[in-house]
């Protein structure tokens, strides 16, 4: 059941009017929250909808009974990176393995398939991804390394854990969660009409930038990605200018939506990007992009292997190991990790250059601004390998692209263009919001007109499940 259809929005609307209808008892509105979300989760898949909470419930129990075991962390981390990783990296491990050894068959997806299928007797065996299983894993971590770490102080029973679990509007795509943010909103037992307006703004504005804006640029630069081969260079480094906005667009447009299907909710939940194409350095891109990521993968990988209190090179390597790992967690494909390398690269070299006080723009005119394309178009080349099936074919398109290779042009790249400002639009209001005020007044007025468009555009959408959808 995808946000973008309108069988979501009918179970939402019941849901929101069942929950704010059942009286204050914010127990009761945290029970029905927990069933809307199995509910909600069952959509998609009965069997995966079993195994997650037989998951949630292996996690419960070793938190609650082994806690204070000196081995309760270990434990706890391996049982849910084993569980990723046998749905994400299983495929992708044994090609690995195909490549070093020389088993071809290791490779091949089908033959695997039919294998494990007589071995256990299923007709048809193929291991998916199930839904928002990096996300959950990460918050299964998160709450038992901060609960044994003491900074959950509170005795977490089942219904909390639950709730924070299964919590719906951020199953499909995040923002990644922490306890401690939603544990305090567990007693809010009323709504606001702040709540209710700005609730419905951030779902109009998350299905305004994923269902218009992002298909639009997606149904331009899909072309290139399928047949890289027959287009020029210009037209290769138009579409990963593109992609990079598409990526912007269709992942702060799902925050959107998660945030306010919250806020309606009464949670607040934390904002995942804020203007990150205006960033004025590597390390401050990652200070604005994918910002519940970024800082997950800080406090659980960056600082237990030493963050920055270690030697000087250690720390670099620090930077890599973590970055080159959430680089794994988008995919499991050697173009996500290398694209993790890179950017744990890139990071690493502007710490080392900014301790020594390097400059490698010199103090002429319009410096900043020169500063400024250097960092971004450094970031936007490496989306290619977001987009790129291997290695490879990323090589084979940064040839093209600096070899001016001619090829087809890309088609209606004015779309794009008019996405590009729109994005342009959402950067600034988010960088400076006492600029865009004055709309604050009038949001109730334009939200219906909004609203319209809006179902015009779900109408014609199918609400199928998307690419976005089966990555995490």
């Amino acid at each position: 059941m995808s946000f973008l259809s309108l069988k979501f929005f009918v179970f939402f609307l019941l849901m929101f009017y069942v929950y704010w209808n059942i009286g204050e008892n914010p127990k009761r509105k945290q029970i029905l929250l927990v069933f809307a979300s199995i509910v909600f989760y069952s959509f998609f898949s009965i069997p995966f909808l079993i195994h997650f909470l037989v998951f949630l419930g292996l996690n419960y129990f070793l938190l609650s009974r082994y806690l204070e075991k000196n081995y309760f962390l270990k434990l706890a981390v391996s049982i849910n990176l084993l569980n990723l990783f046998f749905f994400k990296y299983f495929y992708f491990f044994l090609s690995i393995i195909s490549d070093l050894t020389g088993f071809g068959i290791l490779a091949e997806k089908n033959s695997i398939d039919l294998f494990l299928g007589e071995l256990i007797k299923v007709k048809d065996f193929e291991i998916a991804l199930p839904l928002g299983i990096s996300y959950y894993t990460f918050q299964f971590i998160s709450i038992a390394v901060d609960k044994k770490q003491g900074k959950i102080e509170e005795e977490i029973n089942l219904l909390d854990f639950s709730t924070y679990i299964l919590f719906f509007p951020v199953i499909p795509s995040g923002p990644i969660l922490r306890f401690n943010e939603l544990k305090s909103q567990f007693e809010k037992t009323r709504i606001t009409e702040n709540d209710l307006v700005d609730g419905v703004w951030l779902i109009l504005r998350g299905l305004f930038k994923k269902a218009v804006l992002s298909e639009s640029v997606l149904s331009i630069v899909a072309p290139v990605f399928g047949e890289p081969e027959k287009f020029s260079g210009a037209a290769i480094i138009l579409t990963t200018y593109f992609f990079g906005i598409y990526l912007f667009l269709e992942f702060s447009g799902f925050t959107d939506l998660a945030r306010g299907f919250g806020r309606l909710l009464g949670y607040e939940l934390p904002e995942n990007f804020k203007s990150p194409l205006l960033m004025k350095g590597f390390g401050d891109f990652w200070r604005r992009w994918h910002l519940t990521f970024a800082s997950w993968i800080r406090d659980y990988i960056y600082i237990p292997l030493g963050g920055s209190k270690v030697p000087e090179w250690r720390n670099y390597f620090n930077f890599i190991l973590t970055f080159t790992l959430g680089g794994l967690w988008h995919g499991a494909t050697l173009n996500y990790i290398l694209w993790g390398f890179i950017n744990g690269s890139y990071i690493s070299i502007e710490k080392f250059l900014e301790i020594r006080k390097i400059r490698l723009i010199p103090n002429i005119p319009f410096r900043g601004l020169i500063h400024y394309l250097f960092v971004l178009n450094l970031f936007i080349i490496t989306w290619i390998l977001f987009f790129t099936k291997d290695i490879r074919t990323s090589v084979m398109m940064l040839g093209k692209i600096f070899t001016f290779s001619k090829g087809a042009e890309l088609a209606y790249a004015e779309t794009g263009v008019y996405a590009t400002f729109f994005a342009a639009l959402f950067h600034l209001q988010q960088e400076y919001p006492e600029r865009f005020e004055f709309i604050q007044p009038y949001k109730k007025f334009i939200i219906p007109f909004f609203a319209l468009l809006i179902l015009l555009v779900l109408i014609n959408n199918s609400g199928n499940m998307d690419a976005f959808y089966g990555r995490y």
